[in-house]
């Protein structure tokens, strides 16, 4: 994790002096790098203070350990349904209703449409089928 918190602060230093290089540079008048190039520096040391907090609280991890084995980490990662087509559909609907901001309104409900669908389809994928519970 230690490793992790030194790319994302370094990210973010990084992004914020090309910001305000960017922005000295355009005269701050360009208003969408500047702005852009500020949070992205932002977003990544938030990034990086959270997982200093984080290994704080929980201290010295496997993947901290140069001499660690695989099975060191070897924890529940909870469960997934490797069959399911729904997480598919639920992008679709999430893609088609991107599209629908980005080029036309009419398109957006469509896109929710096909999100609530696929949202239903994965909360309820259990319920019915071979797979019932």
């Amino acid at each position: 994790m230690k490793s992790s918190i030194y790319v994302f602060n370094l990210c973010g230093v990084f992004f914020i002096l090309v910001g305000i290089y960017y922005g000295w540079h355009t005269d701050f008048g360009e208003l969408v790098g500047f702005p852009a190039l500020l949070l992205v520096g932002l977003m990544s040391i938030m990034i990086g203070v959270y997982l200093w907090l984080t290994d704080r609280r929980v201290g010295l991890q496997p993947q901290d350990n140069d001499h660690a084995e695989i099975s060191d980490a070897d924890a529940d990662y909870g469960f997934f349904s490797p069959w399911s087509w729904w997480p598919i559909v639920c992008a679709g609907g999430a893609a088609v209703a991107f599209y629908g901001i980005a080029m036309g309104w009419w398109i957006f409900p469509f896109g929710v449409a096909i999100g609530i669908v696929a949202l239903i389809g994965l909360t309820y994928e259990y319920d019915r089928g071979d797979h019932a519970h």
